[in-house]
């Protein structure tokens, strides 16, 4: 009878927790912040399935996912925009359902956040993708300006959240490798992995997943990533959500 007792005690104290560590992981909350990248425009200016909808798709299959939505993201979107976002409380509808940001922080899992670029070229014509409009000197000085902004945003959504943020760096989207876009990249990144140090937020680099594939920005006149760079960028951060992530749940 004793050892009845126990089978029965072990049988229900694995159960209970094979429950808790089903829905423990079934109630993520992803948001994706920022600017086109985050949106999911694509080399064609089209809005479609980013990184983060294939990151969102993962999280589904693997049953994983409460709530997910990219609606705070927008083309063109720099650091205050961000930061008004969240300041003003704006909302999403879901399911009939509205949202306010600052909730939806305090309840999410993992945040991608994609800002910064509008902010440093917004004065620069790209469009043709001439690396002769870079002045050097000006980059620097609208990157330093950029980092001022961004460590507002960093500690505003550090008031906010105490979730996961990726935050995903950026590429050489001139086809060709300049000693000038070589300083600028290294000062770039030197300053966004040390702010992400600084306020506990994990960098993603992308410099190295986009060197050797030209064809993850396959239209020449437009920055944006085609549909395996955003399914490129994806993977990375489904890697680093399994890696740093999911063992922490």
């Amino acid at each position: 009878m004793k050892s009845f007792k126990l089978i029965f005690c072990t049988v229900v104290c694995l159960l209970i927790y094979l429950i808790y560590s089903t829905t423990s992981t079934k109630s993520l909350t992803y948001l994706s912040l920022g600017d086109a990248l985050a949106y999911g425009e694509n080399a064609y200016g089209e809005v479609g399935y980013g990184y983060s909808d294939y990151v969102a798709s993962y999280l589904k299959r693997n049953k994983m996912l409460k709530f997910y939505t990219k609606d705070f993201a927008s083309s063109g979107a720099r650091i205050d925009d961000v930061l008004d976002i969240i300041l003003e409380n704006r909302t999403v509808k879901q399911d009939k359902k509205e949202y306010g940001i600052k909730e939806l922080l305090r309840n999410a899992n993992l945040i991608t956040l994609s800002i910064g670029a509008n902010d440093i070229l917004t004065d620069l014509t790209l469009t043709s993708m001439d690396i002769s409009v870079l002045n050097e000197n000006e980059m620097v000085e609208n990157m330093d300006e950029m980092f001022k902004s961004l460590e507002q945003l960093f500690i505003t959504l550090k008031k906010y959240t105490k979730g996961k943020v990726i935050v995903i760096g950026y590429y050489n989207p001139f086809h060709e490798e300049e000693a000038k876009i070589k300083r600028l990249f290294s000062y770039f990144e030197k300053g966004y992995q040390e702010l992400c140090e600084t306020y506990h937020f994990t960098y993603l680099p992308l410099r190295n997943i986009f060197e050797y594939h030209d064809d993850y920005l396959p239209n020449p006149f437009n920055v944006h990533p085609g549909n395996q760079g955003y399914s490129a960028i994806g993977n990375k951060i489904v890697e680093l959500v399994e890696e740093q992530f999911l063992k922490k749940i």
